[in-house]
């Protein structure tokens, strides 16, 4: 007995002492653990997000993601009209470029337009002579702005510079002075190479002059602003004087403007250069409007632009149309910043790691769908107002936030899944220990510290005669026999769905209908019993051991106790205590090898099944007066006599 208590002794404390780690993880509420859990695999998902958005990585990939955002059947009304030097024209006027005779023509017809852009640039006069007609047509209509393009326009490095223009294509001189208003056509490409701004004021590099866009001077122009200077303030271009504001818009910090796209190509009314020149088209058709010259929808390849709105690029005179509408509807976009990024990705990978952690994986799936959907809906009522949300990032918190959530859960329950199982595995049978482990993860309190009073059935056995037999052999050989005899025990109390709680020298405490809850715990108890006399009367024929045969003395009670992790700060065991537990103890002092003993609720249990005698009222320790006991001596036939 004393070998035993040393070797299984140390065996409990290593064992416990290791459990006891693994306890301190269920001091909180499963609930709580994963919430958790979640909230810090939700922050570090954002935060390595946010880095990635402020190092700039993948801005190319998340210009384009928003694309789908742009409508593409918008209406354009009618202050806008395209006339086309389109295929048509190209037939009929033949080779381009064309000579200035049907400019001449077309300026005499748009006398009557609000503002004409001209989205042809003419830098060369030809003959001397040759340009007269067209200089004069363009001052008598008093209406045309026409082009002037940079062969490169530098973008800003920091807010509050403007774009640089730099090496400028400019029309001959004539034409610059007789027109109304001269303006860079030079748009900015984004870094994915699509069209979507436009920078409504550049600096010349050479002179320092601010030259506004072609859009901006056609607006200027149609709604008879005057010479008031535009100028850059904060993330506006401000028309006015420090007495009065004749327009504004909302740009970037550079001054430009993103283009909130009416359409596809080809939204914009349009008439084909020929028919209007060859008066095919009424002369009021132009009255009062806005209109463009401009080379579209030819074979050539010209001006042509990639854009958001459509895989077909679209002519350069159709994105001027789209930047005009903008601005006299009063409807740029304006980017998203940064930390307003910043804060919805913070935003949702929290909300989805609060919620994931507390719903399971078909539920999950389906309220991260749900929230994506949510976000999508969010991003077209944000573009209806004017803003154009970078949608890659957050899109990208929301997914990867439930992959990270759902991955780190999985790995957790595994996790809390392998302690538990180490816990109690070697203390219950196999598919006990796997209805632990479920319990355990649906309501932590079962491992928790602590514990509740339930009404169980203790047995204590103990192997007779084994001090005696310790003590005149040597001690490999005591550990040798003593293991034969209780690993025949463990075999028949795992039978029988009991929970091995504790050794105790050359014997042992189990406890039935706990931790699983058993309506019949005290029947699986002196099923046990039974089995277990059987099983060391099997050892001990098997083993010969005629000198000192083994037999047990069990004592079996029935009735309330406290269950539950039961100990110090430093150990903690899973047992159970009690006034129940105490009178089993005291049942199986008393009981002669190979006896069975049990107390009256025990015995009203398993009346019906046990064959039974009645004993001799016994005076036990704790216990004022005797109290009945009886002996079990098998199992009846009715029962069929099984174990």
């Amino acid at each position: 007995m004393g070998v035993w208590r040393l070797v299984g002794g140390a065996w409990r404390r290593e064992g416990f002492m290791r459990a006891r780690k693994s306890f301190a993880r269920w001091q909180f509420p499963l609930w709580l653990r994963r919430l958790g859990l979640a909230l810090v695999v939700g922050l570090v998902v954002a935060g390595l997000i946010v880095l990635t958005q402020w190092g700039g990585l993948f801005a190319s990939v998340q210009l384009g993601t928003g694309d789908y955002l742009y409508q593409t059947e918008g209406d354009p009304g009618d202050d806008i009209v395209i006339v086309a030097i389109d295929e048509k024209s190209m037939q009929a006027m033949g080779e381009w470029p064309w000579t200035f005779s049907p400019y001449s023509q077309l300026f005499e017809r748009l006398g009557e337009a609000k503002a004409v852009g001209f989205d042809v640039l003419l830098s060369n006069p030809g003959p001397a002579g040759n340009e007269s007609a067209l200089v004069e047509a363009v001052r008598q209509a008093g209406n045309v702005i026409i082009p002037l393009a940079p062969l490169e326009l530098s973008r800003p490095q920091s807010p509050g510079e403007l774009y640089l223009a730099d090496q400028t294509i400019q029309p001959f001189p004539a034409l610059m002075e007789a027109a109304a208003g001269t303006a860079s056509i030079r748009v900015a490409l984004d870094r994915d190479g699509t069209l979507r701004r436009v920078p409504l004021l550049a600096e010349n590099v050479a002179d320092g002059e601010i030259w506004e866009a072609f859009s901006l001077q056609i607006l200027r122009l149609s709604l008879d602003l005057g010479d008031a200077p535009a100028a850059l303030e904060g993330e506006r271009v401000v028309i006015g004087n420090e007495t009065e504001i004749k327009y504004q818009v909302r740009t970037d910090a550079n001054g430009a403007m993103l283009v909130n796209f009416v359409g596809r190509p080809n939204t914009f009314p349009s008439y084909s250069f020929v028919d209007v020149i060859q008066d095919r088209v009424p002369p009021n058709a132009f009255e009062g409007k806005i209109v463009l010259v401009g080379m579209m929808n030819t074979l050539d390849e010209m001006d042509l632009h990639r854009t958001p709105v459509s895989a077909e690029r679209m002519a350069g005179v159709e994105f001027q149309a789209n930047a005009i509408h903008t601005l006299l509807n009063h409807r740029p976009l304006v980017s998203e910043s940064q930390e307003g990024t910043m804060i919805t990705v913070v935003v949702l990978a929290m909300i989805l790691a609060v919620v994931l952690s507390q719903l399971g994986a078909v539920l999950g799936t389906l309220f991260t769908l749900l929230l994506g959907v949510i976000y999508l809906v969010f991003t077209s009522v944000q573009f209806n107002a004017g803003y154009l949300p970078n949608v890659l990032f957050p899109f990208a918190a929301i997914f990867v936030t439930y992959a990270a959530v759902t991955a780190a859960g999985f790995a957790s329950a595994r996790g809390e899944r392998q302690r538990v199982t180490d816990t109690f595995g070697r203390f219950v049978s196999p598919d006990v220990r796997d209805a632990i482990v479920d319990m355990a993860l649906r309501d932590p309190d079962l491992i928790r510290p602590g514990g509740k009073q339930m009404e169980i059935s203790i047995l204590f056995a103990d192997i007779r005669g084994f001090t005696t037999m310790s003590e005149n052999l040597p001690p490999s050989k005591v550990v040798d026999i003593l293991n034969n005899y209780l690993d025949s025990m463990e075999e028949q109390i795992f039978e029988h769905g009991g929970t091995l709680d504790k050794y105790t020298g050359d014997g042992m405490m189990v406890l039935f209908g706990a931790p699983l809850w058993q309506p019949d715990h005290a029947r699986r108890a002196v099923k046990a019993a039974l089995a277990m006399q059987q099983a060391a009367a099997k050892v001990s024929r098997r083993r010969g051991d005629v000198e000192w045969e083994v037999a047990y003395g069990i004592g079996i009670t029935t009735g309330p106790a406290v269950v539950g992790h039961i100990g110090s700060k430093r150990r903690l065991d899973y047992t159970a205590i009690g006034d129940t537990v105490n009178l089993a103890a005291r049942l199986e002092g008393i009981a002669p090898p190979g006896a069975i003993f049990i107390n009256q609720t025990t015995y009203e249990a398993v009346k019906e099944i046990a064959i039974t005698e009645e004993l001799e009222p016994r005076k036990v320790k704790g216990k004022a007066e005797a109290i009945p006991v009886y002996s079990v001596l098998g199992l009846r036939e009715d029962n069929g006599g099984e174990i």
